[in-house]
């Protein structure tokens, strides 16, 4: 009879780990499980996304570049899309990433902001399939006329899209 309690208990407390270890490992498997869902979500969306530069016009220090999206994902943060050129200007080979801003007149150095959506009538704001913004960049120094420069813009789901230009 004595070593019945501590029988009993001993079988108390390896029910209760295997419970405890089970119910952690659901969990686990859980929140694995969400995380490859929302990895597929955003694959999809990725595939389904596309943008183009329809044109590009540099004036002194400004470059306007037209994008439009010609996917079926909507482009809604600009705030989260990145802006890299690569231009020849003062004498000097420039390699930056440009900030963005929503500041307007006048427009910080080495910034780059929204101007224009065009057609914008579903979403006012956002950058629909189909659709085109122009978007202005403020350079300091100033691209060199002469030379070639490249431009690359990416969206939010990495997205990307560059060209030449000259001015």
């Amino acid at each position: 009879m004595d070593s019945i309690l501590p029988a009993f208990l001993a079988a108390g407390i390896l029910l209760l780990s295997s419970l405890l270890i089970g119910r952690s490992s659901f969990t686990s498997f859980q929140v694995l499980g969400d995380s490859w869902h929302e990895a597929e979500e955003q694959s999809i969306e990725r595939v389904r996304s596309d943008i183009e530069i329809t044109s590009i016009s540099a004036s002194g220090s400004d470059v306007d570049v037209t994008v439009q999206n010609t996917g079926a994902t909507d482009i809604v943060d600009f705030s989260k899309m990145d802006v890299v050129l690569q231009y020849v200007g003062g004498s000097q080979n420039n390699i930056r990433y440009i900030s963005f801003t929503t500041e307007g007149a006048p427009q910080p150095d080495n910034t780059w902001r929204v101007i224009l959506v065009t057609n914008d009538v579903v979403d006012p704001g956002v950058l629909n399939q189909g659709e085109s913004m122009t978007v202005r960049i403020k350079l300091n120094p100033a691209p060199d006329a002469s030379s070639s420069h490249w431009v690359q813009i990416t969206t939010e789901l990495g997205i990307s899209v560059a060209s030449f230009f000259t001015t």
